[in-house]
């Protein structure tokens, strides 16, 4: 559909990559910076072998532990697989890397997962605890170059998981293309600022220089709505799609992509708009403005 993009999440994905290049539309490649970075680097460098399919790189930045990951395996080892699954690498892009060729009958076995847990390891890749900006600097020399120049078109670096302005700040000194305003899905610390009320902090630090985009519960076309009048260039689904995903298919995501941007219209044309130009700050209710306005200024920034 046009006007939507793919976030390709290319380590955790159980789709390989050959197959996903072959579809049509936008494709950004989404990572997740590693302890092993060596793993990192043969990941970005087999998936940019694919000339042209990947338009950027969203690398995310607020995920720098493991607790997830290992409360979520258990309910993993709870399903029921096909057996013929059974010896195939559950992460099969890392495979394809010559990385994690770690099979779903390992996941499985209890034994082997206290083996490997009791030697440090992590199937799949060790979010790393030292994440910081000198890894988006490295991102950034691994697929452009030291001067920018590697490629014939450079690959914009995306940062995901901004919060603050102080971060938004930093994410363009270290030279970023864009940043997405997210707390993943309010799943990786349960007391973090909605997204939403952190958009209006970060597009005031931000001033128009980079894009930004917005996750975090974006369910309806009123929040992208919201979104896009406090600063958003644009927004981010993740539990929608896979919502209609595991109701109807692909035809399900089809139809919710197709009734979200009618609906998004409809939002518009109530307000007196005719294009995403138009909307802003001015579309909210004062009293809503005025309080936007008091966090801005709690945390140190100017509406502009």
């Amino acid at each position: 559909m046009a006007g939507v993009g793919y976030c390709y999440n290319f380590s955790l994905s159980s789709r390989l990559y050959t197959d996903v290049v072959q579809e049509p539309g936008v494709k950004w490649l989404h990572m997740y910076m590693f302890e092993e970075r060596d793993m990192v680097q043969a990941m970005i460098e087999t998936a940019l072998s694919c000339e042209d399919c990947f338009s950027a790189i969203i690398l995310t930045c607020d995920h720098p532990h493991r607790r997830v990951q290992g409360r979520m395996m258990p309910y993993f080892m709870q399903a029921e697989y096909p057996f013929s699954d059974l010896n195939q690498p559950f992460f099969p892009n890392q495979a394809a890397a010559g990385s994690d060729k770690t099979t779903l009958k390992q996941l499985l076995d209890p034994v082997y997962m206290e083996q490997i847990i009791r030697d440090g390891g992590n199937p799949g890749g060790s979010n790393s605890y030292t994440l910081s900006w000198e890894d988006v600097r490295w991102i950034q020399t691994l697929v452009n170059g030291k001067d920018g120049k590697k490629r014939k078109k450079k690959i914009p670096i995306v940062a995901k998981g901004i919060l603050s302005a102080d971060d938004a700040r930093k994410a363009m000194e270290v030279g970023v293309d864009a940043i997405v305003v997210s707390n993943h899905g309010g799943r990786q610390c349960d007391f973090a600022v909605p997204a939403i009320e952190a958009l209006p902090v970060v597009a005031a630090a931000v001033q128009g220089k980079i894009p930004i985009f917005v996750d975090s519960g974006v369910r309806s076309s009123a929040d992208i709505v919201r979104a896009l009048c406090l600063g958003a260039s644009g927004v981010m689904l993740g539990r929608p799609p896979l919502w209609a995903l595991a109701c109807e298919g692909s035809e399900g995501l089809e139809r919710m992509l197709t009734v979200l941007k009618e609906d998004l219209k409809d939002d518009m044309r109530s307000l007196g708009v005719t294009s995403i130009s138009q909307l802003g700050m001015k579309c909210l209710f004062p009293p809503d403005q005025e309080r936007i306005a008091e966090i801005v200024s709690a945390c140190g920034e100017k509406l502009t």
